[in-house]
């Protein structure tokens, strides 16, 4: 049996007394240096597609992909027919805008467009809802139901428009795609975790953070780490289309800047193992970056686009409750 020193067994009893400091998650950020100001909640990153990263929006995107394709290619051969020669198709009593399939085709993307906008309308409104999933996974199926749904009325119309129906239709695609364009804006405006966009000071506050948490993770001086963080330096502009063109250029040479940071952390002697975690910082920085400098124009352009797309939404609403009337009076129904 080994027998510990005396001056030993007053050192491990007083190690027991002392508190552990619990282990950091490694995902939390290190705090600040004493004397900075609180960090702001935290700034989502842009997803950089329609629908974003998460495996449930890329699952509505998946869906809307199949069904798309699937009824497009069932249906093609008689999309293509020219009108005259339509009625002799086998798939005229099917797919022409009161048959069985092109019928069903309006009823289910009207109702989708009607869901989408009215939902997502509600759960920004009403205080109770506020609780409800969080205001980009609302926006996410928002944009699903109403971009599907135009798309099911187009096939609803066999790609045949008149009177009050063409009108109809194409400011449903107006605002199916102004609603793309929408999101694209809105995602790039930095929001705090209740949805609401966050001033200026509070980006630049979470901007610092995160350059000291870079500097404290890669053990860089801090001449590396502006060297680095300026490899995509982004610069402040006011005009919309100016900001527009830039925000497409950022996104575009979003690959070369990453590999251009992983060259500079590697010259730099950073460890392989971290390189990667502290590449991932510098591009989130770099992202701030541009929200900081595109996030005057952004919220302009956000703000003249919803003066555009709630009025344009109402009337198209308007205009399918209309045409459903109609429809249903002229004895346009699944009822023989």
């Amino acid at each position: 049996m080994t027998v510990l020193p005396p001056g030993a067994l007053v050192g491990v009893a007083t190690e027991l007394q002392q508190p552990r400091r619990p282990a950091q998650p490694r995902h939390v950020r290190t705090t600040p240096p004493t004397g900075s100001a609180p960090a702001p909640a935290a700034v989502p990153t842009s997803s950089r597609t329609i629908f974003g990263r998460h495996p449930a929006h890329a699952l509505l995107a998946l869906v809307w992909l199949v069904v798309a394709a699937g009824t497009l290619l069932w249906g093609i051969d008689y999309y293509m027919t020219p009108l005259p020669e339509r009625p002799y198709s086998a798939l005229h009593e099917t797919l022409k805008p009161s048959g069985l399939i092109g019928l069903g085709y309006g009823i289910v993307g009207a109702l989708m467009v009607f869901i989408g906008v009215s939902t997502y309308s509600l759960r920004k409104r009403i205080r109770l809802l506020a609780r409800v999933g969080k205001l980009r996974n609302w926006l996410t199926f928002h944009i699903f139901l109403c971009t599907l749904g135009p798309y099911l009325v187009l096939l609803h119309t066999s790609f045949k428009f008149g009177g009050i129906v063409s009108i109809g239709f194409w400011a449903m695609m107006t605002i199916a795609l102004s609603g793309l364009f929408g999101r694209y804006v809105y995602v790039r405006i930095p929001k705090a975790i209740n949805g609401h966009f966050l001033s200026l000071q509070a980006i630049e506050q979470e901007q610092r953070q995160l350059l000291a948490t870079i500097a404290l993770r890669s053990g860089l001086a801090q001449t590396d780490v502006t060297e680095i963080e300026r490899v995509a330096r982004r610069r402040t502009v006011n005009a919309f289309p100016i900001a527009v063109v830039l925000s497409f250029w950022y996104d575009v040479t979003a690959g070369s800047h990453r590999r251009k940071i992983q060259r500079l952390l590697a010259r730099k002697g950073v460890p392989p193992k971290t390189r990667a975690g502290i590449a991932r910082l510098f591009l989130e920085e770099i992202q701030l970056q541009q929200q900081i400098a595109l996030r005057k124009p952004f919220l302009q352009i956000f703000k003249f686009w919803h003066l555009f797309h709630v009025p344009l939404s109402i009337v198209v609403l308007l205009v399918i409750l209309l045409h459903v009337g109609v429809a249903v009076a002229l004895g346009y129904t699944w009822i023989f």
